[in-house]
């Protein structure tokens, strides 16, 4: 009965709300009753919001997808986050990991007229179906606020949204001019108006990165890193739910990948204990996001296979020292290492159905290959090796052969494939 009260409560509020299939701004309000939420006026503070879509069905996490640890016994009531179906009537980008506020409207109050946030929930999935359309899954804690029908919004983070994004195309003006102090003067500036969006963080670390002579593009890292362009990356990062479109993620998971192979090789950090270099699990990790949006974006699958090719020879257990590998820690190892491996030559696979003359596919499955030989023969090219290891060698010859067929006279070649090619 309760999912059939719930639905025929959305359609009485949606016959006496029809303004909510439009694009509706509100001002929301977070607990009026609280000091820190009333402005000097004495009024409580407001929040700019463009209106969503409506709650529709309210569920419990399954105790499986958490392994049950929001399942507390001790205290006698179920402690698993809720689950809301949103019925998503203008979607102004919405992306998982975003956050949206619930929001109930209060008819009656002259004042706060506009409602009270009374909950919020994470973005996990959005999705349309045939009959009702779009809609969105969040997660949040919801306490009896799910037993109404909420309207769902969207934050507007600032009020100078509009003119931060003119000082973000000053900024790309100016950086196409090569006018370097002007145009990090108006991303500076669009960061001020609009802090929350990740756009001129992204173009400042691409400006900091052509500075400094490094082409993300090159597999070889030529040029010396600069801090600035991590960090401004990293801001970019976090902000990530704010990119305008999937396309402009999709573009700066690319860069940001790159970036963090380079800063592997260059500069590596390692958490305590840990020899794995930390820029490539976060590497692995951006990758991932970009696939979400874009399964078969060849930049994409081409950077993150060099990441998967640098775990794989991180996850070396040689390579381990010994206060850091026990020998129960050799297998893990082992097998991490030949994930590693077999993701990235699927990523190279992948990629080279759509530019069998790039270069960089040729140089990188040279490496792979010729390392993984190299690892299972110990160097030797008798007549009595395995059939896998033959293929493994001849495999990388031929890439090598390919590499130098299609490598532009303006690339200087790779030291690293002219060794691999002497010990082959």
């Amino acid at each position: 009965m309760a999912p059939f009260r719930s639905v025929l409560a959305l359609a009485v509020f949606l016959f006496f709300n029809p303004s909510i299939f439009s694009k509706d701004i509100i001002y929301a309000f977070r607990d009026v009753g609280m000091p820190k939420n009333v402005g000097k006026d004495g009024m409580p503070r407001k929040e700019k919001m463009v209106l969503i879509g409506e709650t529709m069905l309210f569920d419990k996490v399954k105790p499986i997808e958490y392994d049950g640890k929001y399942k507390s016994f001790e205290l006698g009531y179920d402690t698993r986050p809720d689950i809301v179906t949103v019925k998503v009537h203008h979607d102004p980008g919405i992306r998982p990991g975003q956050i949206l506020y619930l929001i109930e409207k209060d008819f009656d109050h002259e004042t706060f007229k506009d409602g009270s946030i009374v909950g919020q929930i994470e973005v996990k999935s959005v999705f349309q179906t045939a009959f009702i359309g779009k809609q969105l899954r969040g997660i949040g804690y919801l306490s009896m606020a799910k037993d109404k029908v909420l309207t769902v919004a969207y934050p507007i983070s600032s009020e100078l949204t509009g003119p931060a994004l003119v000082e973000r195309k000053k900024g790309d003006y100016h950086f196409n001019r090569d006018e370097v102090p002007e145009s990090i003067q108006s991303y500076r500036k669009a960061i001020r108006l609009d802090p929350l969006s990740p756009v001129p963080h992204y173009r400042l670390g691409m400006l900091y990165l052509n500075e400094a002579g490094v082409d993300p593009k090159e597999p070889i890292c030529s040029g010396i890193l600069p801090m600035s362009a991590g960090a401004e990356f990293s801001s970019a990062w976090n902000k990530r739910s704010r990119f305008d479109s999937d396309q402009d993620m999709v573009r700066f998971t690319r860069e940001y990948v790159s970036f963090l192979n380079c800063k592997a090789d260059q500069a590596p950090s390692f958490a305590k204990g840990n020899n794995i270099p930390e820029e490539l699990l976060k590497a692995q990790e951006v990758a991932r996001e970009g696939f979400r949006l874009a399964k078969s974006d060849y930049e994409l699958l081409l950077r993150s296979a060099e990441t998967y090719y640098k775990l794989y020879l991180s996850y070396a257990p040689s390579k381990k020292p010994k206060t850091v590998a026990s020998p129960e820690e050799d297998p893990k190892l082992r097998n991490r290492q030949e994930k590693s491996w077999e993701i990235s030559q699927k990523l190279l696979k992948e990629a080279s159905l759509d530019n069998i003359t790039d270069y960089r596919i040729h140089r990188l499955t040279s490496l792979l290959y010729g390392r993984r030989f190299l690892e299972l023969s110990g160097g030797s090219k008798s007549a009595t090796l395995s059939d896998e290891a033959n293929f493994l060698r001849n495999k990388a010859l031929e890439s090598i052969e390919a590499y130098k067929l299609h490598r532009p006279k303006s690339v200087v070649g790779d030291k690293d494939l002219l060794l691999l090619e002497k010990e082959l």
